[in-house]
């Protein structure tokens, strides 16, 4: 990769950390819930944004939806059905978006969702890290009743990986990854 992409990578980080972290402490902040998820979600539109579950939202959410008990085991994990997908996005993503458009711009299709598409994954998984390595979600034991994770929509089974990449092992992390696709192999 040459300087100007990896500097490109570093700005578009350094946005997402700021825009995310912003997201997630104003969710945090606001809500006054105990949150177990925080994730961020890429799909085709190629904007990334938030997600997360918290107990509180869980429970109101499985009486409204009636969600059976057997549905309940995935539907805790669902990014998509969380009432705090997409939180934030118009107050903090901002910066991203103009990123995020401006190499739109200078792409094909084909690179679009090829090597940019890979590029921007690395670039969401990167900017959880350093949210985590922040304590924005939580320290030592505290931090074992936490998931965090980059989702794709649709699930290309990439995110089991990632999970084992982004969380310190825990009952909780064995009982996200048991919702996970299957991890690719090869």
């Amino acid at each position: 990769m040459d300087v100007c992409a990896e500097k490109e990578k570093e700005e578009l980080t350094e946005a997402l950390v700021k825009a995310a972290g912003a997201a997630f402490r104003s969710l945090q902040e606001t809500t006054k819930e105990h949150f177990y998820y925080y994730v961020l979600v890429f799909d085709e539109g190629l904007h990334p944004y938030i997600s997360a579950w918290s107990d509180e939202a869980l429970e109101k959410s499985v009486v409204e939806q009636q969600i059976s008990e057997d549905e309940k085991r995935w539907w805790k994990w669902d990014c998509s059905d969380s009432p705090y997908a997409v939180y934030g996005y118009d107050d903090f993503f901002g910066e991203v978006s103009e990123l995020l458009d401006k190499q739109e711009s200078l792409l094909s299709d084909e690179e679009l969702y090829g090597i940019e598409w890979d590029m921007r994954v690395d670039v969401l998984e990167e900017a959880m890290k350093r949210l985590d390595g922040s304590g924005l979600f939580g320290t030592k034991e505290e931090r074992k009743n936490v998931v965090i994770n980059v989702e794709l929509a649709p699930p290309d089974g990439s995110e089991y990986n990632r999970a084992l990449r982004l969380n310190p092992p825990s009952a909780l992390l064995s009982a996200y990854l048991e919702t996970c696709e299957e991890p690719e192999m090869g």
